[in-house]
């Protein structure tokens, strides 16, 4: 089965879309004190468990369970989950300004990973769009003050969480195939319900202990990143073409930008109030975003 050009196009731009709106969210969990551990468990697990109603979908047509179609995919997982790990570590310990674009970088592993395991091959224009959408993804990432050793951990932090998460994505288009994604994706990523136990040592305080809001807001904000990882996954393993996939989930960007302007009050966010400078530069980010989507588009 493969998919139709437009809804290629259409699932990751709608990923990018839900990320942004998860985002605010669990930004929103954060600030009332949930905490990036507490946060992470609960939004692993709560992808994990929704993953499993694959199984329900089962046409039939998956691949046989042999041990190694079995640990490609908890290896997929346990991959991602790092991934998960690290972006936490460069929210918590270094400068959201500074992390939240270098995760962007993704794209760029993407696209190296891809010519040198798979063997695709790129169009400049691809190429062109790549490196577009990671100038962007600087640009939108907001303001840049930050101590040299909260930057470095940031950079470090980042870069590994994009990396790990540009490999997650190639192997799944590489390995989906052996299993089926009725099979895989719930192998894949029910396994975080496992690897989730490892983050419970780091937590302020009893899962518990959350006040019923803050927890409501965290399920909300998981079950939104569910749909967006939904919508990656069936693009990535039906579309069978990774790169492309990832410039145009990288809208998320852009969104982010919008939603933060435009109802992220409602949410609590004061970001809307930053300056004219980081405001210009935000939207000269998102026009080279929107540019590198028009390079890639059908």
């Amino acid at each position: 089965m493969t998919l139709d050009p437009t809804t290629a196009t259409l699932l990751p731009l709608l990923s990018g879309f839900g990320y942004a709106v998860a985002a605010i969210i669990l930004k929103r969990a954060t600030e009332a004190g949930a905490g990036p551990w507490r946060i992470g468990f609960v939004v692993n697990m709560t992808m994990g468990a929704l993953f499993q109603s694959f199984w329900f979908f089962d046409d039939g047509q998956g691949g046989a369970f042999t041990v190694i179609a079995v640990l490609q995919a908890l290896t997929v997982g346990a991959i991602f989950f790092a991934g998960q790990y690290f972006t936490f570590l460069a929210l918590s310990r270094g400068d959201v300004s500074v992390a939240t674009p270098v995760l962007g970088a993704k794209v760029l592993f993407v696209a190296f990973l891809a010519a040198l395991t798979m063997g695709q091959a790129l169009t400049p224009a691809i190429w062109v769009a790549t490196v577009m959408t990671c100038v962007a993804m600087v640009l939108l990432g907001g303001e840049w003050r930050a101590d040299r050793e909260r930057a470095l951990r940031s950079l470090l932090y980042g870069g590994l969480a994009a990396f790990l998460f540009a490999s997650s994505d190639i192997l799944t288009q590489k390995w989906v195939g052996q299993l089926g994604m009725t099979h895989f994706a719930p192998l894949a990523f029910g396994s975080m319900l496992l690897y989730s136990w490892l983050l419970v040592p780091k937590f302020s305080a009893p899962l518990l202990a959350l006040p019923r809001r803050t927890l409501l807001w965290t399920l909300a904000g998981g079950s939104l990143l569910w749909l967006q990882c939904l919508g990656m996954v069936l693009a990535i393993s039906l579309a069978h073409e990774v790169t492309r996939t990832n410039i145009l989930y990288n809208t998320r960007g852009l969104w982010s930008v919008v939603l933060v302007w435009v109802v992220g009050h409602w949410f609590g966010n004061v970001e809307r109030s930053v300056g004219r400078a980081v405001m210009t530069r935000r939207l000269i980010g998102a026009a080279i975003l929107l540019g590198a989507v028009f390079l890639v588009r059908r």
